[in-house]
């Protein structure tokens, strides 16, 4: 449990998945965490598993590039460009399985 002074209390369940008192709703999580991954550049198969969460989720890919393009400016270019390679791939299977 995490408190803030004088401020929200939030529970952490154990895979740290969400925060229980989350006012993001999971669209907006899963895009949050594509840009952060993107920007600490991750392994494109972590980013593959959130881009494919957030396709999940209902964003769109459109969406999806945009956020890792806005990512440029803090991360680069090379950051930016494994992310969009991820992206590819988990669109790509995604519309395997859509078609499946």
């Amino acid at each position: 449990m995490i408190i803030l002074d004088e401020g929200p209390t939030f529970e952490m369940s154990a895979s740290l998945n969400r925060l229980s008192q989350s006012s993001l709703d999971v669209r907006s999580t899963e895009l949050v965490t594509v840009a952060a991954l993107t920007a600490l550049r991750y392994p494109r198969e972590q980013l593959q598993v959130h881009i494919e969460s957030a396709l999940t989720a209902g964003c769109s890919p459109e969406e999806i590039i945009e956020v890792i393009v806005q990512m440029a400016l803090y991360a680069g270019v090379p950051a930016v460009r494994n992310a969009l390679q991820a992206g590819a791939e988990a669109f790509h299977r995604a519309q395997l399985e859509q078609g499946a």
